[in-house]
């Protein structure tokens, strides 16, 4: 048996980044020429011969997906989608190169289609025609059904309406749903928006959807009817779910109808998320009709989110309610919804992740519960904060106390805090000044325009810093006596080592006439720390940043430092 060769031995993780690179970089060069989309994807076709590794790296990346669209009825462009002609994404691209019948590996399935084509028997024709396997997708784990408008003027209303035939056509399409994707666990759904819908309409629609949430153990439902009588005649059919995810733009919704849908479910729901425009579902969540307390012993995902501009939310209090013994992940994207500390009570030894927008009301009602205290919450191991206009305010203007709170929130973990509603006027003065700022890892502050000695100190701060997002530094005032040509040199001496654990910086923005100064920044910043090797500037501005990088990097002030300063370069062009 012949050895393997060197690549064949490469893990499999080294040999997905290959992939990855070859197929998605924006920076590939053959033979000294820059090369152009089609040529680098065809590379990828060599690689399926080197070994099964590299296969099943490759169709991990373009295999994964699957689109079909049914709602051009023709032969000819069902069988052009089939075989990867009829889009323009680079996955069906990469079909004429890997062979027509890796559909069979895809996962996700996105089937866009009429209502009326399913209800007429269309939809289910067009299936069979365009896929004629029993069973193309073997592998797939969900579909999205996105509902699209019919723009046709011939529709004949008889032809569908009728509620037996129009029943049948929806039992066979969903069966072969059923048969064309058998270990399908989840189910997505984005129905069309209408401006008057027919109640024909909601009676085939509630049947079409009822038998698809059937089929999985998983639903998602966004952007779709405000249709409350629809609602109520799935929730009676749907049961045993694990998964509940519920998205909608509008304020008139029916978000109400799935919080029914959550709670009817409570017992088997593994995670939960609702984002929708306002932010009145979360007590009915914990609490029935009837004032009848809800619990989800098995969640451990859960997400809420909303788009409410109530200067006041309501918060009700829920003193007796366990609603969320085991969760692990909680997503607050809403103003705090609790007068208490229901989504926190009975949770502190399994909670890891917390993401949360805080404002001072929810400041004052988890301080007022005692929900972070030291030791209380062991394994919580990431932590990522936002703020509301108000609070960046009122940090700006009152003592620390707050800030206080918001750091000892990630006592032992890993915080990242991020603030894009308003500018800080000067985060380092604020963050210097505190006792319990060492657990800050990530910070992002992607409208705080720096000078570089405040990003020295805000680095200095933060022992434990690895990443800092701002928009693009300036110089600022030099320090007495010392010149633009002597300031490498005066940070080497003053500052360095400082900072080890900082490793990157991301610029939101940088005008391209003072890229030289913001090169300036990002090459001083290094002198002072060790282990500084990535500076992010916008994507469309990294090619000027970089030869920027290398000019300033020449200059004789910087020459005696080269050596570190290239290690920017080099990490540089490779994201490039």
């Amino acid at each position: 048996m012949s050895a393997l060769s060197p690549l064949q031995l490469l893990p499999q993780h080294v040999i997905q980044l290959i992939v990855h690179n070859v197929a998605g970089s924006s920076r590939l060069v053959l033979d000294g020429v820059d090369a152009n989309s089609h040529e680098y994807r065809a590379l990828l076709k060599p690689l399926l011969w080197v070994c099964r590794s590299f296969r099943f790296a490759v169709y991990s990346r373009y295999c994964n997906n699957f689109e079909l669209s049914l709602c051009d009825m023709s032969v000819d462009s069902l069988e052009k989608q089939y075989l990867g002609l009829g889009h323009t994404s680079v996955d069906y691209r990469m079909l004429n190169y890997l062979g027509y019948s890796t559909h069979r590996l895809a996962k996700d399935i996105t089937l866009f289609l009429e209502e009326r084509a399913v209800y007429s028997g269309e939809a289910l024709e067009a299936l069979s025609r365009s896929l004629c396997d029993v069973c193309p997708f073997p592998l797939a784990r969900k579909i999205l059904f996105v509902f699209v408008k019919d723009e046709r003027a011939d529709i004949d209303m008889d032809a569908w309406s009728d509620p037996l035939l129009a029943g049948s056509n929806i039992d066979a399409f969903v069966g072969r749903i059923k048969q064309m994707a058998p270990s399908v666990s989840e189910i997505g759904m984005q129905p069309v928006v209408r401006d008057s819908t027919p109640s024909v309409f909601n009676q085939h629609f509630s049947n079409l959807v009822s038998q698809l949430y059937r089929l999985a153990s998983r639903v998602e439902y966004g952007y779709g009817l405000d249709t409350a009588d629809l609602m109520r005649l799935q929730l009676d059919r749907i049961c045993s779910l694990t998964h509940v995810t519920y998205v909608s733009t509008s304020r008139t919704d029916g978000a109400h109808q799935f919080v029914q849908l959550a709670r009817k479910n409570a017992l088997t729901l593994q995670s939960l998320s609702f984002e929708c425009g306002h932010d009145l579902f979360a007590s009915g969540l914990v609490q029935d009709a009837d004032g009848n307390h809800v619990a989800y012993p098995r969640l451990l995902k859960l997400k809420l989110q909303s788009w409410s501009d109530s200067d006041e939310p309501r918060r009700p209090v829920f003193c007796d309610a366990v609603p969320f013994p085991v969760l692990r992940r909680l997503y607050i994207d809403t103003d705090y919804p609790f007068g208490d500390n229901t989504l926190f009570r009975g949770n502190a030894a399994t909670l890891e992740v917390l993401n949360m927008r805080l404002d001072h009301s929810s400041v004052s009602i988890l301080r007022e519960y005692k929900v972070f205290v030291s030791g209380s919450h062991p394994k919580l191991q990431v932590v990522n904060i936002s703020f509301t206009t108000n609070f960046v305010l009122e940090l700006l203007a009152s003592t620390s106390e707050a800030v206080d709170f918001i750091f000892s929130i990630g006592s032992g973990a890993a915080v990242r805090v991020y603030n894009q509603v308003t500018p800080f006027a000067n985060p380092a003065a604020i963050f210097s000044s505190l006792d319990s700022h060492a657990c800050i890892q990530v910070l992002l502050l992607p409208n705080w325009r720096p000078v570089l000695w405040q990003v020295i100190t805000l680095v200095e701060s933060l022992p434990l810093l690895s990443d800092l997002q701002t928009s693009s530094p300036s110089l600022g005032l030099m320090p007495d006596g010392v010149t633009l040509y002597r300031l490498p040199e005066h940070m080497r001496l003053n500052y360095a080592p400082m900072g080890r654990r900082f490793r990157c910086w991301h610029i939101c923005s940088g005008h391209v006439k003072k890229f030289t100064e913001l090169v300036n920044c990002v090459l001083l910043v290094a002198l002072a720390c060790p282990n500084f090797d990535y500076a992010a500037p916008p994507s469309f501005q990294r090619k000027l940043f970089m030869e920027q990088m290398e000019t300033n990097i020449a200059l004789d002030r910087f020459k005696p430092y080269a050596p570190r300063l290239r290690r920017l370069l080099f990490k540089g062009w490779l994201n490039c």
